[in-house]
């Protein structure tokens, strides 16, 4: 008999099964590569991360990554701003004590990337689950840098410009962003503060494209906007009622006010809408890590389905996953909607170039001024 030639066999089976031998990725060898990952990382034995976590992902997070893969994970709790310092004294010195920072995109972008301080975590993802395009909002992992690969985003959130205390400001009292100047409204308004990089900033920008400049100077100015750099104080002070609007209140303070039972609503106006932005949901990896593999074995996990649902259901925040259940997140109001084009603090070119430009002209704007800083969070 005479025999059939493998290309013959495979057009009689068909162009589709042809494509498929060839898109299916090969679990042999990723099981492989897995397996000696996972025993690398066993053997540097923890990972350090630089965030602000809350409690609950404080103790649940790691406890997590150690039941799976019998490695430590090590929060260091510190701000993007003192952790990107310390990265920088410890590079001259050759020896880093950190691997990876997670934060916000300004400092992260603008001191240590432009430095050159990052590895590319890119190239360091392997596991299929991150690979498959289907489960991306983007289609694949969210690189905000040019070069798509060293600031990895994993939160999508949309943040209203300010919460408010629904025990004293009633719904449908704000029929606009602009009712926020109302004499009534004086010395009753906090903020994050928008004289330092953050959150604060990055809605005080966002303010000004939406209803200009003299907006934002006589919001702060004329209304005695109250300022902190301490954001657990931000959410006390709205849900005590001594300032029950707050602007650029993260939404992991206000989910923990709604879930301690507070009745916490947001300023959502059509004419000011929320920005969209990453929150605290950018990591990066340092370039000269103590504990690469465990970097890369944290990195790879975060991201999978079973990862960034833990992390989401900790945050409080939606992520860039497409596939996950976002119905238990306390503050619905942070899920973008379908369609809703958000201004997104943290694309590239705004990050880089136009945020520096706006963050000069509010700090000349709005001046240092006293900021209560409160007591750190513990």
């Amino acid at each position: 008999m005479r025999a059939i030639k493998p290309v013959r066999m495979v057009k009689a089976a068909g162009v589709s099964l042809l494509l498929v031998l060839v898109a299916a990725p090969a679990p042999a060898d990723f099981k492989t590569e897995w397996k000696e990952l996972i025993a690398a990382a066993r053997k540097e034995g923890k990972v350090v991360l630089n965030a602000v976590p809350g409690a609950k992902m404080r103790k649940e997070l790691p406890a997590a990554f150690k039941k799976k893969f019998g490695v430590n994970l090590e929060f260091v709790a510190v701000r993007t701003r003192a952790a990107a310092q310390r990265a920088i004294r410890e590079a001259a010195t050759g020896v880093l004590s950190s691997d990876m920072i997670s934060g916000g995109q300004s400092t992260l972008a603008r001191v240590l990337y432009k430095k050159g301080m990052l590895a590319p975590i890119k190239p360091l993802l392997i596991h299929p689950d991150v690979k498959n395009p289907a489960v991306w909002k983007k289609g694949k992992p969210w690189f905000i840098d040019g070069e798509g690969q060293y600031l990895l985003r994993v939160v999508d959130v949309v943040v209203p410009v300010a919460a408010l205390n629904r025990n004293i400001i009633k719904p449908g009292t704000f029929k606009s962003g602009k009712d926020l100047l109302d004499p009534k409204w004086k010395g009753k308004i906090a903020s994050f503060d928008p004289t330092r990089p953050g959150p604060g900033s990055n809605i005080v920008s966002h303010l000004m494209r939406l209803h200009g400049d003299q907006f934002v100077l006589d919001l702060f100015k004329g209304q005695k906007v109250k300022r902190t750099r301490n954001r657990r104080q931000l959410a006390d002070w709205l849900a005590q009622g001594r300032y029950p609007i707050a602007i650029a209140l993260s939404i992991t303070e206000a989910a923990r006010l709604r879930s301690d039972g507070f009745n916490i609503g947001f300023l959502m106006p059509d004419d000011t809408l929320p920005a969209g932005g990453p929150a605290s949901g950018v990591f990066v990896l340092l370039k000269g890590a103590p504990h690469p593999k465990a970097a890369q074995l944290f990195l790879n996990w975060i991201i999978t389905k079973e990862g960034m649902q833990l992390y989401s259901d900790l945050e409080g925040a939606p992520t860039t996953r497409s596939d996950l259940d976002t119905s238990k997140l306390l503050i619905q109001e942070s899920v973008p909607k379908p369609g809703v084009k958000y201004f997104d603090t943290a694309e590239w070119n705004y990050v880089m170039k136009e945020a520096r430009k706006q963050f000069k002209k509010i700090k000349k704007m709005l001046g240092g001024g006293k900021s209560r800083k409160g007591k750190r969070r513990k």
